[in-house]
């Protein structure tokens, strides 16, 4: 049918938003209205001449099993269900006396939001919907008969149509709707299915959902020519502070960054550019942490994605205005550094609160699959280290653990060196171990001169080459996961150079 005519509407709504222009619409239009519980008391007090028939009183059957069963009823159904296009339907609705139902008006018990208040468990189970999905996948199902509606949000644009077209409603509009109805009951399911699921890993399924709620869209992906949006899948609250909108490519960033700084307990300072931390520096004053993570590589601090996690003060603010910086997270500002910071209307600065209940899955798509694993949270047990040649120093096994973990969060192979608590060379994303060697040391060189650092690889040397290479730059002390085939080898090149190498039985590749 390419029109239809609203005459009967089933109106069964957990949120009240908006019932009042819902009301106004059916009065005005002579609509008889179909209704239960809360919603039956909210429309008749919105406006007592309407037409309207409680459920119970329409189908002659009284709701059961402490509201249970209210609306999952042959009336009801049937009614919806009803092709309206085929003859025989409509003879079988007279031979029983169903009035067919134009419009279904439904949203959902709130689950969602009563697992967020970690309510009970029965408090949850009662609140897991069953009569209103069917009812609404029932609609949709029938939508060239049917209009179905699931959420206030669409009330104006019907009551709109209906107005200019006599109270008939578009198939297009019709579609539209059926379109949205299934989404909404397909992510109702998948969060019910989620938190059923939720002392399993997602990949012990054969079949799965991730339940996805869109924030916004994206002014554009990675590039200008691709479009993107963004969607919740953490717990983590962030919030912008001032600035401009973010882009893909600063999510992309602030999440590295923000993630990387709270490995830390002391001041900590993450510079990121293009997906890779380009500076990390920890100290007990905040601004000397962020001068120490700027120094790394100051050419490609420029334009990146700065992260605190700690509370930003006005002095840390004052030096990141002297270099153009895009983005500035931190769990909080002072105002002071708010005030100052917010001057800069292109400085976007982001307020992140770290949520227990962190997003543990990483996931990643290509052209045919969706790869989805654990996120890479392990950390180094300092008890499990393994000594290969001599045992480095306390101070020494710090920055070893620093540099380790700093190396966790670039993209293979990672070579990172530091000193001090502080990166003095980061390679990034090559394909050869040794070019991240030479990479690294190049930048050390540039930044700090003749300085004596620890190295850290986030896999194993194939070979013993690496070693040479660090011993001939001062480089004397080495941490790597260890589990090559040569490993004797590397560890007779270390003895011979006199650098002391540890294995941590870890790896931590990124791709």
């Amino acid at each position: 049918m390419k029109k239809i005519k609203i005459k009967t509407a089933l109106v069964s709504v957990s949120d009240k938003e908006k019932l009042e222009e819902l009301a106004d619409y059916f009065f005005k239009n002579n609509v008889h209205v179909i209704s239960s519980g809360g919603t039956f008391k909210h429309l008749k007090k919105s406006n007592y001449k309407l037409r309207l028939t409680e459920v119970s009183s329409y189908t002659n059957f009284q709701e059961i099993l402490n509201g249970r069963v209210k609306t999952l009823h042959p009336l009801i159904h049937a009614g919806i269900l009803a092709d309206k296009n085929k003859i025989s339907h409509k003879n079988q609705l007279d031979k029983l006396n169903i009035n067919p139902i134009d419009l279904v008006i439904v949203n959902l018990y709130p689950f969602e939001n009563t697992i967020k208040k970690k309510s009970t468990e029965s408090k949850c189970i009662e609140n897991i919907d069953i009569g209103g999905p069917s009812l609404i996948r029932g609609a949709a199902k029938n939508f060239k008969s049917v209009v179905v509606v699931t959420s206030p949000s669409q009330y104006g644009v019907l009551i709109e149509e209906a107005n200019k077209n006599d109270n008939y409603i578009s198939f297009d509009l019709r579609k539209k709707f059926a379109t949205e109805a299934f989404k909404h009951t397909a992510y109702y399911d998948a969060v019910i299915a989620s938190w059923f699921d939720k002392n399993n890993k997602i990949y012990q399924s054969t079949k799965t959902t991730i339940p996805l709620k869109k924030i916004a869209n994206l002014r554009y992906g990675e590039n200008p020519h691709q479009k993107a949006a963004i969607f919740f899948l953490g717990n983590d609250k962030i919030q912008k502070v001032s600035g401009k909108d973010l882009s893909y490519n600063n999510i992309n960033d602030l999440e590295i960054a923000f993630e990387l700084a709270n490995n830390f307990k002391k001041n900590s300072c993450v510079i990121v550019k293009h997906g890779n931390p380009c500076g990390v520096a920890l100290d007990n004053k905040q601004v000397n942490a962020y001068k120490k993570a700027l120094k790394c590589d100051p050419v490609s601090a420029f334009g990146g994605i700065v992260a605190f996690n700690k509370k930003l003060d006005e002095q840390t603010s004052t030096e990141i205005l002297k270099i153009f910086t895009e983005v500035v997270i931190a769990p909080d500002f002072s105002l002071n550094a708010k005030k100052l910071l917010s001057q800069k209307k292109n400085l976007i600065l982001i307020r992140y609160n770290k949520n227990k209940l962190t997003n543990k899955l990483s996931i990643k798509s290509t052209n045919n699959f969706l790869l989805i694993q654990d996120k890479d949270l392990k950390k180094i047990d300092q008890k499990k280290l393994k000594f290969m040649t001599d045992k480095p120093n306390k101070k020494v096994i710090n920055d070893m653990n620093f540099a380790f973990t700093v190396a966790k969060f670039i993209n293979s192979n990672a070579i990172v060196i530091a000193k001090n608590l502080s990166t003095i060379g980061i390679g990034v994303g090559q394909t050869s171990r040794i070019d991240s060697a030479e990479q690294a040391i190049k930048r050390m060189n540039d930044n700090f001169g003749k300085i004596q650092g620890v190295l850290a690889s986030d896999g194993f040397f194939p070979f013993p080459d690496i070693i040479k290479i660090c011993a001939k730059n001062n480089i004397l002390n080495i941490i790597q996961p260890g589990g090559s085939l040569n490993d004797d080898l590397v560890i007779q090149e270390a003895e011979k150079q006199k650098v002391n190498l540890v294995f941590t039985g870890t790896r931590h590749f990124k791709h």
